[in-house]
């Protein structure tokens, strides 16, 4: 396949101004589904987006650093390749993508129980006790006591792909609950209103809300630009998502802004790949 950089047209967003795309995205959309970069188009593209090489050297030393991906070779004439560990936060980051889509389509319903997750880990394995906890936060979970979380949503199959089973063997509490309650709240939404308030939810999305209207008049042409305006796209619905715990409708207000950008995104992300169907970027959404 040739790289997304070579035989471009049409105009490139992003080009001779300041990126809207984080060098890490750059990198991670350049990962074909075989968990491969070429180093050269990752390098030509950043280019096209207003990134220095040495900006994406220091964030793909980052990334080796954080243990997520291998450099073979040297120079433009290398490769990167997914570790263990990289190849399980994609998986993980894809699964939170298509969980967000299937749930807006109404493929996926809430059952009407809360999950409570709980642990007490001693202080000389804290390492495991901030593995939980971060991993909890990061699924989307809200504290409720120390050590305490809630979520209405089943977190199982992600904690035992994330986390030792020993540990969870060791610490981890489950419980299961229709019946959640809270000082001042009377129903289910006030409580999701308690521990995810909506405004800090859709204000995540005041970046995704400024791209998908900035849609351009012309679609973009050639790799390159459909490249860079995707990277533009996914960047911004990444960070909204980072921060979004995902509630089922019954627990969220009327007409929830951030399912109808998500929307928004999808028709634009759709043309651009219909345009484009071979680049990396739109690899991991098969």
């Amino acid at each position: 396949m040739t790289g997304p950089a070579a035989g471009a047209g049409g105009a490139v967003p992003g080009a001779g101004s300041a990126t809207r795309v984080s060098p890490r995205t750059l990198i991670e959309a350049c990962i074909s589904a075989e968990g491969r970069a070429e180093l050269d188009v990752v390098y030509d593209l950043g280019l096209a987006l207003g990134l220095p090489e040495q900006t994406v050297r220091l964030a793909l030393r980052r990334m080796q650093g954080e243990g997520i991906l291998e450099q073979r070779g040297r120079g433009r004439s290398g490769h990167l390749v997914l570790t263990a560990q990289g190849e399980l936060r994609a998986e993980r980051e894809r699964a939170l993508v298509e969980f967000a889509f299937a749930q807006d389509r109404g493929d996926i319903s809430w059952d009407g129980c809360w999950r409570l997750y709980g642990f007490s880990v001693p202080e000389h394995h804290r390492a495991e006790r901030d593995g939980l906890r971060r991993l909890l936060t990061l699924l989307g979970a809200a504290q409720l006591l120390p050590g305490v979380y809630a979520t209405p949503h089943d977190l199982g199959s992600e904690l035992r792909r994330s986390v030792a089973p020993a540990t969870l063997d060791r610490y981890l509490i489950v419980s299961v609950s229709t019946d959640l309650r809270m000082p001042g709240c009377e129903t289910p939404r006030d409580v999701a209103e308690r521990l995810w308030p909506a405004t800090e939810i859709d204000a995540a999305y005041e970046r995704l809300a400024a791209e998908v209207h900035r849609r351009p008049a012309a679609a973009p042409t050639g790799p390159v630009a459909v490249a860079a305006r995707a990277l533009e796209l996914v960047d911004a619905l990444d960070a909204a998502l980072l921060a979004d715990p995902l509630l089922p409708p019954e627990l969220l207000p009327e007409g929830w802004r951030p399912r109808r950008l998500r929307a928004e995104f999808e028709a634009e992300w759709t043309a651009l790949r219909e345009a484009e169907p071979e680049l990396p970027v739109f690899a991991w959404a098969e």
